[in-house]
This record gives structure tokens, C-alpha cells and sequence, in this order.
């Protein structure tokens, strides 16, 4: 199945695997009548596959939700991207021991769309609905409790959906893009690090992102900030700037997991 959206690359890869593919994927295949005619996936709460991450991609229309649940930082890359940051170190602290997301918490588009995801064909510049078939809610073959991928011939309302749904966090990427790429025009993004000290003394620390600096944002000519203003960034700006009353909730968090895991180093030093 090909989709072609608007807009340049799609690279999705706030933080990648080792595999150079995006975030959680590990074998994406592009979604096929031949090769997925009788697969299908078991409808499952478990987020498992994002268990090991600290920071997870999210798109400007995200903010105001997530906002509300996590620090919003941006990546030290060429372009800086938004991220929800949901660990001090290499945890999800807002998955449980079963696999599900913590309840009454805003769940990221990013995660809610595995395992479906674009990838651009170069030669094209198509964006092909790609399924990571590593996931473990694949199956092969469409068993009693499995929705199929296809039906028949034909894409089914499951892929017809993760196709729409796909299409609109693409459009949504662009518009991020577009955002980011003014922030670091203006020179508003600056590196920063976040020490966290626990109850029992362990020290955490994470660097490796970008902050908006408040005074830098302050300093912006009345003229760029009306830019920003008619653009429908200066919220965006706001509710990440507000988001930085989260970092304490992680720290919470941090402490709370460390009464029940022992194991941990005194030390540490983490990135995005």
C-alpha cells in the first residue's frame, strides 16, 4: 500500500535503533496483498516495545495533551524535534510490569500507530505503509483472535484506519518541522541537562536536549513574535515552556521505582 502526503521526508527517528531503523521498528515491511494476505494483528493493551526509551517523538498538535504528562524538550540534531520525555534513564517510567501505559495519561500518536509506520521509497518519494513484523501482536496467519490485515483482495478497516491514521501524523510531522525550524532560526533552543538527586542519594543525570530559553524567547523582535503569533506557534511554545513542572513528576517516579529495583548504579549519566 503507497500513500504519498504532502511534504519532504518523513523520518520519524527522534531517537532510532541500532538498525537505523526508526524508534521500536526493527523489521518494517512494506504492507502487501502477497506477503500479508493472511496476516493479522491480536488487538492487546501491551506497550512493552516502549519500555526502553526515555523520549518519544511528538508532533505540535500533541503539546497540549502531553503537556499535561511530561517535559517537552527538543533533540540535539541538525533539526530539532519535539519529544515527550517519558524516564531519567533508559525507562519508560509510565509502563507497569504488564506492559500497559499508565492510566489517565496521554498516550503519544507515535506509539499509538506501532506497529504501522511510513517509510519513503528515494526513488519515488512515496511513502509506503510499512508493518514492523517483529511486533509481537503480529501473526502470520489470522487466528480466532487476530484482525485481519486484508480482506479478501482488499485492505481491511483496521489498515484502511492505520493508513488514515499514518497520513495525518505525517501532515502533522511537516507542520512540526516547519515549527522547529523557526525556534532554531531564532535561536531560541539551548542544551541543557536535568540532576535529579533521589531520596536514598542516587544521582541521575540527563543531557543530551534542547530547552526554549525563556530570556532568548523574551529578546525576540516584536516583529517575530507577531510571525509566530499569526503561524499558531506561540502556544505551542507556552505549553512546552509550561511542561517544565513535569520534571519533578519524573524524579517522583524515579524514586518510586527505585524502593522496588536495587540493582541500579549509585551514578549515572543518561542522554535522549
Amino acid at each position: 500500500m503507497a500513500k504519498k502526503p504532502s511534504g519532504a521526508s518523513a523520518s520519524e527517528m527522534a531517537t532510532g535503533n541500532t538498525s537505523g531503523f526508526p524508534l521500536f521498528f526493527t523489521a518494517p515491511k512494506p504492507l502487501e496483498l502477497v506477503r500479508h494476505g493472511k496476516a493479522g494483528l491480536l488487538p492487546t493493551p501491551d506497550v512493552s516495545f516502549a519500555a526502553t526509551t526515555n523520549s518519544i517523538l511528538i508532533n505540535g498538535v500533541e503539546f497540549v495533551e502531553a503537556a499535561k504528562h511530561y517535559p517537552i524538550v527538543f533533540t540535539q540534531t541538525e533539526l530539532p524535534l519535539p519529544v515527550a520525555v517519558v524516564g531519567l534513564e533508559q525507562q519508560n517510567y509510565f509502563l507497569d510490569a504488564k506492559g500497559h501505559w499508565q492510566a489517565e495519561s496521554y498516550i503519544p500518536a507515535y506509539v499509538r500507530k506501532y506497529p504501522f509506520i511510513f517509510m519513503e521509497v528515494p526513488e519515488s518519494r512515496e511513502f509506503v505503509l510499512c508493518i514492523d513484523e517483529s511486533a509481537s501482536q503480529y501473526h502470520e496467519k489470522v487466528g480466532k483472535a487476530a484482525q485481519a490485515l486484508y480482506e479478501g483482495s482488499e485492505p481491511s478497516a483496521m489498515t484502511r484506519n492505520a493508513l488514515e491514521f499514518c497520513t495525518a501524523f505525517h501532515n502533522h510531522y511537516v507542520i512540526t518541522r516547519q515549527f522547529c525550524t523557526a525556534l532554531k532560526a531564532a535561536g531560541v533552543l539551548m542544551p541543557v541537562r536535568s540532576d535529579a538527586k533521589l531520596f536514598n542519594g542516587r544521582e541521575i543525570h540527563l543531557s543530551g536536549f534542547q530547552a526554549i530559553d525563556e530570556k532568548k524567547l523574551n529578546a525576540l523582535s516584536d516583529e517575530k513574535i507577531i510571525d509566530f503569533h499569526k503561524k499558531g506557534w506561540l502556544p505551542l511554545i507556552y505549553f512546552a515552556l509550561m511542561s517544565s513542572s513535569n520534571w519533578k513528576k519524573l524524579v517522583d517516579m524515579a524514586g518510586e521505582r527505585e524502593s522496588t529495583d536495587r540493582s541500579l548504579d549509585r551514578k549515572g549519566e543518561n542522554r535522549l
